[in-house]
C-alpha cells in the first residue's frame, strides 16, 4: 500500500504551495501586507507547518491504518463521522475555490467570449479523470511537472532583471510593524496548513517517519519561491500597483523580451503553471473521494469521482458572483473555516493521550 515516494510527496506539496499563492494570491498579500509581506509568508509557512505536525503525530501512531478506520476509537463513532463530513466539505469546497479562481483567469485574460461554465467543466472532466485513476498518477503527474516548472521559476528573475527599480528594496527593511504582523498574517497560514491532508493518505507513503522532513524542506522551497515572485512584482511595479492588479505575476511575464524576435511569452509561462493548478486540484478533490469510500465501506475510489467532480463544479460556479466577492470571502470567512478543519486532529490527538494515560492508570 506505500506507493509515494518521500521525494514524490515533497515535490507535489511544491506545487501545491507554489500554483494558487503565485497566480491568485499574490494580489490578496500586496493589497493587505504591503512591504510586509514577505515576513507574512514565512509566518503562514511556520503556521502551517504547526498545523501539519500536529497530523503527522496523530497518524505516526498507527501508520499502516487509515484515519477514517480508526477515529472512531478515539472519539466516539457520530462525532467522529461529523468531523469527517467536515473535512469532506473542507477538501471539496476548497477544490471548488481553487477550479473558480482558474475559470475566472483564463475568462477575463485568454477567453473572453468563452462562457465560463465551459472552462470550468472542461477543466472538471480532466481533473476527474486524474482522480479516477488513482492517488498514484496524482504523484506521478506532480514529479514529472515539477522539473518544467522549476526551470521557469529559475529563469524568470534572470529574464525581468533589467526591468527592476533595485532602490525600492530598502523598502523591505524599512517598513515593519511588529504589533500587526501575527493578526494580519492570520488569513494566510490556511495556505500552508492544507498541508495536513497527509493524515488521511499516511498509509499510502512508503517510509511514513520521514514524513515532516520531507514536507519541512518542500514547505521552505515553495516559501522561498513564492518569495522570490513577490520581490520581483515589488521591485518591478511597487507595493500600491501590485495590490491594485488581479494577476500581477503575469502582468511581470509579460515585461519579458528575449531579444527583438521573441515577445509575448506568457502563454508558454501560463500553460506550464495550469499544469501545477491541475495537480492541485486533483488531490483536492481526491482526498473527499477517499474519505466517503472509506466511510462506507468501500474498496474503489473510482464510482464517487464524477459524482465529486459534479459538486466541485457546481460549488465553483455558484461559489460568488464575481472574483472581487471571492476575494473577500477568502480574506474574511474562509480562514476561520479553513483552521478550525485543519486542527480537527488536534481533537483525535488529545483524545488519544487520554486513553493512553488511562489504560497506563488503569
Amino acid at each position: 500500500m506505500q506507493r509515494i515516494s518521500q521525494l514524490e510527496l515533497g515535490l507535489l506539496f511544491i506545487l501545491f504551495h507554489f500554483s494558487t499563492a503565485t497566480g491568485f494570491l499574490m494580489t490578496l498579500l500586496f493589497s493587505t501586507q504591503a512591504y510586509q509581506g514577505w515576513l507574512t509568508i514565512i509566518v503562514a509557512a511556520a503556521g502551517g507547518l504547526l498545523i501539519t505536525y500536529i497530523s503527522i503525530v496523530l497518524a505516526k501512531q498507527r501508520a499502516g491504518e487509515f484515519l477514517v478506520h480508526y477515529g472512531k476509537e478515539l472519539v466516539g463513532r457520530w462525532l467522529h463521522i461529523i468531523l469527517m463530513i467536515a473535512s469532506c466539505f473542507f477538501f471539496i469546497h476548497l477544490a471548488g475555490i481553487v477550479l473558480r479562481q482558474v475559470t475566472d483567469f483564463m475568462v477575463q485574460v485568454y477567453l473572453p467570449t468563452t462562457p465560463s461554465w465551459v472552462v470550468a467543466a472542461l477543466f472538471t472532466f480532466v481533473v476527474t479523470m486524474a482522480v479516477r485513476i488513482g492517488i498514484e498518477a496524482i504523484f506521478r503527474c506532480a514529479a514529472g511537472f515539477f522539473l518544467i516548472t522549476f526551470c521557469v521559476v529559475v529563469i524568470t528573475p534572470f529574464l525581468v532583471a533589467n526591468e527592476l527599480n533595485y532602490d525600492r528594496s530598502i523598502a523591505l527593511l524599512t517598513h515593519f510593524n511588529a504589533a500587526s504582523l501575527f493578526s494580519k498574517s492570520y488569513p494566510f497560514i490556511p495556505w500552508f496548513g492544507e498541508m495536513y491532508m497527509v493524515v488521511f493518505i499516511f498509509p499510502f507513503i512508503a517510509k511514513s517517519q520521514k514524513t515532516f522532513r520531507s514536507l519541512l524542506w518542500s514547505t521552505v522551497v515553495s516559501a522561498f519561491i513564492i518569495e522570490i515572485n513577490f520581490v520581483l512584482c515589488f521591485l518591478l511595479f511597487g507595493s500600491n500597483l501590485s495590490g491594485q492588479m488581479n494577476y500581477p505575476i503575469l502582468e511581470m511575464l509579460r515585461f519579458i523580451r528575449i531579444g527583438d524576435f521573441l515577445e509575448n511569452l506568457d502563454p508558454i509561462f501560463v500553460a506550464i503553471w495550469l499544469a501545477s493548478l491541475f495537480i492541485k486540484v486533483s488531490i483536492l478533490l481526491y482526498i473527499p473521494v477517499l474519505i466517503s469510500t472509506q466511510l462506507m465501506g468501500l474498496k474503489d475510489t473510482r464510482p464517487f469521482s464524477f459524482s465529486f467532480g459534479a459538486i466541485m463544479l457546481g460549488i465553483s460556479i455558484h461559489l460568488v458572483n464575481n472574483s472581487i466577492e471571492l476575494n473577500q470571502f477568502i480574506l474574511k470567512s474562509w480562514p476561520n473555516f479553513a483552521l478550525f478543519v485543519e486542527c480537527l486532529p488536534l481533537i483525535y490527538w488529545i483524545m488519544s493521550l487520554i486513553k493512553k494515560h488511562r489504560a497506563n492508570v488503569s
